[in-house]
């Protein structure tokens, strides 16, 4: 799978599916294993539709990209992990 084409594919993706709350997004590919991990990283705890919107894009994600075997999406709290982000594909 080109990494790139996956980057620039979950950028468009994500711009479409968040709410206000998300400040960034990161996307992480295990070119092993074939798996992606996708993260939003919410201002306070997540709610339902931060969930749903996450869930979203991957499945959106999954349907263009046959390469992936292995998926995940979580949520995390902002306040305490905007470190040092890899594999930023939004930042508000």
């Amino acid at each position: 799978m080109n990494k790139q084409e996956l980057m620039n594919a979950a950028s468009s993706i994500i711009k479409n599916n968040l709410t206000s709350r998300v400040v960034a997004a990161t996307v992480d590919w295990d070119d092993e294993i074939s798996k992606i991990t996708l993260t939003y990283y919410i201002n306070g705890a997540e709610t339902d539709d931060d969930i749903e919107f996450c869930e979203l894009s991957l499945t959106e994600l999954l349907a263009e990209f046959s390469d992936i075997r292995l998926a995940a999406s979580q949520c995390i709290n902002a306040k305490e992990n905007l470190g040092k982000l890899e594999g930023v594909v939004y930042m508000r």
